[in-house]
């Protein structure tokens, strides 16, 4: 492995970013605490969020803008904003990891959640990592999405080399205790003790923080993520309060990359239920968050994570397509009394929901959750960077 005596290490973290502002928020959270924590280290995250500049980056962490895709009604792959064929922006994207791996040459990279990256973006990565002796990291989130789903995108023989030989340890940000990632997913038996949990990745501020002043009503918090799904939830949900006069006041925050279009609807679809407060977007969300009554919210890993540190019982409206992973997650909590699921199909049902969590206020326990994701992928990335001596550089190549 190269000295690294004469530079700070170098960490890249890759998020492909698809859909919503979750992987961001995670690779963000995460190189913020590398940087903090190991001290020396600079920290690239290379991101195809559109919306990459929502987020304040602190010193020793800069971002890099891959060009975005999005997923149509059928869950396809398409690009985001260039007039072109996701195959052209796909090809644009891998030049510009190349340019970027040429010049941060990392000493540690950490891959979020997709194995191979987007259409096998990161594979060059991994081989380049192999070669030069890199190391590498591949986080996953505690629910994936349908183990038949899986197993079959996980079948093709890149992404099981990447499996056995790509990453020198694979890390889970998540608990046994809500869902065993393990046992539902296929993961080669040759990982052994290179696959751990490490708990959640949770922003600090997400902590419950001080009370906020009494207000004259309890209040909900209602947010959707990045809000370009969230419609038809936050529909629901002021229909749910249209149908007697609600006993709270509520906040929305409908998610940056909700449309204008979409908020303007909801904006006239609201205007008879009183005591609503709209928000796009919120910087300290989190926060409001741990000190609202009652939260409503998809099912998402970010918001699901940052409700469970705040110790929330959540009203949960899961995404449940193309993907099941929100549909999973809730169900996992809802069968640990964790948080209570919902249906955006049914308005009386979410009023239900909404009205047993204002009644049930208390704090939930959670014996067992681990929350401390960002320590444990701070301690896995300090053992490899620390490990000393040189390492075996294996040349395996990958099967197109």
């Amino acid at each position: 492995m190269r000295s690294t005596a004469q530079r700070p290490r170098r960490i890249l973290l890759y998020s492909h970013d698809s859909q919503g502002l979750g992987h961001l928020r995670r690779s963000l959270t995460l190189a913020s605490r590398l940087v903090e924590t190991l001290g020396d280290v600079n920290a690239v995250v290379a991101t195809g969020s559109p919306c990459a500049t929502h987020f304040q980056v602190p010193r020793g962490v800069d971002l890099v803008k891959l060009p975005s895709v999005g997923k149509d009604a059928d869950g396809a792959y398409v690009s985001r904003t260039l007039d072109l064929p996701v195959e052209s922006t796909i090809a644009l994207r891998r030049t510009l990891l190349e340019g970027l791996w040429n010049g941060f040459r990392p000493d540690l990279l950490v891959v979020d959640h997709q194995v191979t990256g987007l259409f096998d973006e990161v594979v060059p990565l991994l081989e380049r990592s192999r070669e030069s002796g890199t190391r590498t990291i591949l986080g996953v989130r505690d629910v994936i999405d349908a183990p038949e789903r899986v197993a079959e995108e996980w079948g093709r023989d890149r992404v099981r080399w990447a499996l056995r030989e790509g990453y020198d340890r694979v890390c889970v940000y998540g608990s046994e205790k809500v869902f065993d990632a393990r046992a539902a997913y296929p993961f080669p038996p040759e990982l052994g003790q290179r696959l751990e949990y490490v708990g959640y990745v949770v922003r600090r501020e997400a902590r419950t923080g001080p009370a906020a002043m009494p207000e004259p009503l309890p209040e909900v918090l209602v947010t959707t993520g990045g809000g370009e799904d969230g419609e038809k939830r936050i529909a629901a949900y002021l229909e749910a309060c249209a149908l007697a006069r609600p006993t709270w006041q509520s906040t929305i925050v409908t998610g940056p990359m909700l449309s204008l279009d979409a908020e303007r609807r909801l904006r006239l679809a609201g205007r008879n239920v009183p005591n609503v407060e709209w928000h796009r977007f919120l910087d300290d969300l989190p926060q409001r968050m741990a000190r609202a009554d009652a939260v409503v919210s998809m099912a998402g890993y970010n918001t699901v994570a940052e409700l469970l540190a705040a110790r929330r019982r959540p009203v949960l409206l899961p995404r449940r397509r193309p993907r099941r992973e929100q549909e999973i997650r809730a169900g996992a909590l809802e069968r640990l009394g964790l948080a209570y699921v919902a249906d955006e199909r049914d308005p009386r049902g979410l009023r239900n929901c909404v009205e047993a969590a204002l009644d049930r206020r208390e704090r939930a326990e959670m014996p067992g959750v681990a929350l401390d994701g960002v320590d444990g992928l701070t301690a896995v990335a300090r053992e490899l960077l620390d490990e000393s001596g040189s390492r075996i550089v294996r040349r395996t190549g990958v099967r197109a």
